[in-house]
């Protein structure tokens, strides 16, 4: 169990410190209870949204997609796609990776294993009927992770994604920051976390921002692609570079 003496822990060793730690770390429990956060396909990049989908952005944001020529991954909240399979029937059928966000998005670190494990089971099985394909991948909400959740993943058959670079674009800034920010931490063969839109928190509400998310979008496409990544999905890029595993858990 991740506890709060954990993350005091965890800003008193630093930025430098903590990369040494999850060096050591991953080393030896990456290959056993490894999520993926990045891919071996250095001159690609994975783009991924999460909650969604969303009436008024999807639609915008597929045909932004479509005209750019990129493919992304879609990270989809259930009680969303009930309300909307149609969008979720057109992410599929534009070749994007229709992936699982859970049911809601309540943290799994919350529930036992067995509640967790049928949870997802129950998620992954609508959402494959929703979309009308496989669901392999799923990104834990907050990236609240503990050991009996992964497991619960893995057992549902479900591989999970975290990312190597975040936007932060919960944050209402200008889109230029937003997307700089995304950029910064991105490389090659990293996956990059974004969102179509925001899910209220159920402690603390949605976040509320001002900023275009379609020209974020673009903004992060043509960034990528200066820099030499070119956008795909998760499961392109581990399909020909493969699994770069970290050992995450965080409440």
């Amino acid at each position: 169990m991740v506890t709060p003496q954990y993350w005091k822990l965890r800003e008193q060793l630093g930025p430098r410190g903590r990369q040494r730690v999850r060096a050591a770390v991953d080393a030896v429990v990456a290959p056993v209870l490894g999520s993926v956060r990045a891919t071996g396909a250095t001159t690609r990049a994975a783009i991924t949204f999460d909650d969604g989908p969303d009436p008024e952005v999807t639609p915008r944001l597929l045909a932004a997609l479509a005209e750019a020529g990129v493919t992304c991954t879609f990270f989809v909240l259930v009680v969303q796609a009930r309300r909307r399979p149609d969008l979720v029937r057109a992410l599929s059928a534009a070749g994007h990776e229709v992936a699982l966000h859970g049911d809601d998005h309540r943290r799994l670190t919350e529930l036992g294993h067995r509640a967790a494990h049928r949870c997802l089971v129950t998620a992954r099985d609508e959402l494959q009927s929703l979309s009308g394909t496989p669901v392999r991948y799923y990104r834990p909400p907050y990236g609240a992770q503990s050991v009996a959740s992964y497991l619960a993943a893995r057992r549902a058959r479900l591989e999970v994604v975290v990312w190597s670079a975040d936007a932060d674009d919960w944050t209402d800034r200008p889109v230029e920051q937003v997307v700089q920010a995304g950029l910064t931490g991105l490389a090659g063969g990293g996956i990059l976390l974004l969102h179509e839109r925001l899910e209220p928190d159920p402690r603390n509400g949605a976040p509320t921002t001002s900023f275009d998310r379609i020209d974020m979008a673009r903004r992060v496409i043509a960034g990528a692609r200066e820099r030499g990544w070119e956008p795909g999905t998760v499961g392109e890029l581990v399909r020909t570079g493969g699994a770069r595993r970290t050992a995450w858990f965080r409440p």
